[in-house]
């Protein structure tokens, strides 16, 4: 069984649960779960994933429980807790994406129109440090 599929079936039936499978030396999560751990740890997402190494686990589950988040690892470890955070967190992380996703717009805007004449940067930087 591939590892999106094992990912999708156990998810399927944890929806607001960080689902994470264990691949060689890494654990790996796909989707809103790689998204939220992308958030939490600036961990870079590729392919619509996250993974992290073996040894990092126990980090990374310390830091769910801290954020009232659920899991589970390999459908063994499980941490199901009443007061669930997952959707909160998740809105925060999408929050974070989309600002990310405006600043990136943003620096290739000024980047545009410093190239274009030097000058437009202090303009640039004065409208800045009035905000």
């Amino acid at each position: 069984m591939k590892l999106y599929d094992m990912y999708t079936d156990l998810k399927s039936n944890f929806v607001d649960v960080v689902v994470l499978i264990q691949s060689g030396k890494f654990y790996i999560t796909f989707d809103n779960d790689a998204l939220l751990l992308s958030y939490l740890f600036k961990y870079k997402k590729i392919n619509n994933k996250v993974g992290f190494p073996n040894n990092a686990l126990p980090n990374v589950l310390k830091k769910l429980e801290e954020n009232n988040i659920s899991y589970i690892v390999d459908d063994n470890t499980r941490n199901i807790s009443l007061e669930n955070k997952y959707y909160i967190l998740l809105q925060k992380a999408n929050e974070d994406l989309l600002i990310t996703n405006m600043c990136g717009s943003l620096i290739i805007k000024i980047k545009e129109k410093v190239s274009e004449d030097f000058a437009n940067y202090e303009k640039i930087k004065k409208l800045i440090d009035e905000l």
